[in-house]
C-alpha cells in the first residue's frame, strides 16, 4: 500500500487497527457469554435460529426461524421492529417482532402469536418501559389493558445478542371489545394499516386489518367527531362537550403517567394508543407504550428538566385542561394516588437490583453505560455504572414529583 506522506500513514494505520480490534472485541464478547452464564444469574434464555443463519436486516420482510424458551419450542418468523433504533447511528442493538406459528404463553404470560423483543437500547436502565407498566397497574390503573413484559437473554443464531424485554404486542383482540369498536394510535410517521390527519393536525393510524375503505373512513369520522366536540364552543357542557365523547378515567390516568414521567413522544407525537368502544360510544386512552425517552432520558425540548408541563401543553390535552372540571379531576386523582406513587420508588429500587446483573451482561457486549449515546441524557459522561443510571432516573422522578406537588397544591 502506498501513502503520500508519513503523517497520513501514521494516522490511517492506527485507525484501521482500532476498527479491527473493535470488531474482534464485539465478536469475542458475544461468544464468551454462554446461556449457562445467563441462567446462573436467573435470566431466562430465548434461542432464535433463523433459516440458514440469515441476518435480520429488514423491518418489513420476515425471516423463517425456530425458537426455544423454557421448554417451549416451535417454528416462527422474525423481522425488525421500531423506528429510532433502526436509523440512529449510535444505537446498534435492535428490537425485533417475533411471530410464532402457534400462540404460546412465553415466560408465563398470556398465549399470543406476536411478541415484541424490546432492545431498550436508548434506555441504559432498561427500566423505563417497565416502570410505565408498573404505574399503569398499581398507581394510575384505570386503563383496560396493559402489556405484560419479562426480561430474557436473546441468543440469535447461537450468539448472545443481549438483554431483551419479551413484551406483548398491542393488538385489537387484547381489549375484548364489542363489535364495531376499533384501535388507533397517534403516529407521526403515518406508516401503518390506514392513516389520516385530523383537522387539528393529529396524525392517526387506524390499527385494524382487512377493513373496507368505507369502514376505515367511518372510524376516522368517529375520531374526527370527538376532536370536533373537544374543540367546540360547548366543550365544557356535560351533555354536548368532551364528557360525551371520551372516557374520563382512562384519559386522566394516561395523562398523569405520561406527564409525571415527562414522556417526550406522548405529546401526541407517536405511540399514543386509544380505542373506541362501540357500546359506550366513547374514546378511551391506553395503554402506555414506548417510554424509553421519558424520566429525564433525553437532551432536548426541555424534557430533561423536571419542571414544567409537557403533555398538558399539546393538542387534545391542552384543550381539555382549559376546562376547570377536567383540571380538577386530574389534580384530585394526583392527590388520591400520591401515597401509591411514593411506593413506586421502592419498586424501582428492587427492580433495579434484580435487573442489574442482566444489564451488566448486556453492557459487557454493547458498551452503552458511560458512553455517548442518543438521546444523550445530561451528565452521561459521569455515569459509569448501572446504579448511577438508575439513581439519575430516580432523582429526576423525585424532583418531578415535587414540582407537580407544588403545581397542584394551590387547590
Amino acid at each position: 500500500m502506498y501513502f503520500k506522506s508519513a503523517k497520513f500513514k501514521n494516522f490511517i494505520i492506527p485507525a484501521v487497527l482500532s476498527v479491527i480490534l473493535l470488531v474482534m472485541f464485539f465478536t469475542s464478547s458475544k461468544t464468551q457469554i454462554s446461556p449457562e452464564k445467563c441462567m446462573e444469574e436467573g435470566l431466562p434464555v430465548l434461542f432464535i435460529d433463523t433459516m440458514a443463519g440469515k441476518k435480520i436486516n429488514s423491518k418489513t420482510d420476515y425471516i423463517p426461524a425456530r425458537y426455544e424458551i423454557e421448554g417451549l419450542t416451535g417454528e416462527c418468523k422474525i423481522r425488525g421492529h421500531g423506528n429510532t433504533t433502526w436509523v440512529t447511528r449510535e444505537l446498534y442493538k435492535r428490537s425485533y417482532l417475533l411471530k410464532l406459528n402457534e400462540p404460546q404463553p412465553l415466560l408465563g404470560m398470556e398465549s399470543s402469536r406476536k411478541w415484541i423483543l424490546m432492545a431498550n437500547t436508548a434506555d441504559k436502565t432498561s427500566l423505563r418501559n417497565e416502570y410505565g407498566y408498573f404505574l399503569s397497574r398499581k398507581v394510575w390503573n384505570r386503563m383496560k389493558w396493559i402489556p405484560s413484559s419479562r426480561f430474557a437473554a436473546l441468543f440469535l443464531n447461537g450468539k448472545y445478542n443481549g438483554l431483551y424485554a419479551v413484551t406483548e404486542k398491542i393488538e385489537f383482540d387484547k381489549f375484548d371489545l364489542p363489535e364495531g369498536s376499533f384501535l388507533a394510535n397517534v403516529n407521526s410517521r403515518m406508516n401503518k394499516e390506514w392513516n389520516f390527519v385530523t383537522t387539528r393536525g393529529v396524525k392517526v393510524s387506524i390499527r385494524m386489518k382487512d377493513k373496507s375503505e368505507s369502514e376505515y373512513k367511518s372510524m376516522a369520522d368517529i375520531i374526527q367527531n370527538a376532536e370536533d366536540v373537544i374543540f367546540s364552543d360547548e366543550f365544557k357542557s356535560n351533555e354536548k362537550g368532551w364528557q360525551s365523547v371520551i372516557d374520563t378515567d382512562s384519559f386522566v390516568d394516561w395523562y398523569l403517567i405520561n406527564e409525571f414521567t415527562k414522556n417526550h413522544d406522548a405529546r401526541f407525537q407517536a405511540s399514543c394508543y386509544f380505542y373506541y368502544n362501540s357500546q359506550t360510544k366513547k374514546l378511551y386512552m391506553g395503554p402506555v407504550w414506548d417510554m424509553d425517552i421519558s424520566c429525564g432520558n433525553i437532551s432536548y425540548d426541555k424534557c430533561q428538566e423536571p419542571e414544567g408541563l409537557w403533555i398538558g401543553k399539546s393538542h387534545w390535552y391542552k384543550r381539555l385542561l382549559e376546562d376547570e372540571h377536567f383540571e380538577s379531576l386530574v389534580k384530585s386523582r394526583w392527590h388520591e394516588t400520591r401515597l401509591l406513587l411514593d411506593s413506586s420508588f421502592s419498586w424501582l429500587e428492587e427492580k433495579a437490583k434484580e435487573t442489574q446483573p442482566y444489564v451488566e451482561l448486556n453492557d459487557s457486549v454493547w458498551r452503552n453505560i458511560g458512553r455517548r449515546q442518543w438521546p444523550h441524557a445530561p451528565g452521561w459522561k459521569k455515569r459509569k455504572t448501572y446504579k448511577s443510571e438508575v439513581d439519575y432516573m430516580a432523582d429526576f422522578l423525585t424532583k418531578r414529583m415535587q414540582w407537580i406537588d407544588n403545581a397542584y397544591s394551590a387547590d
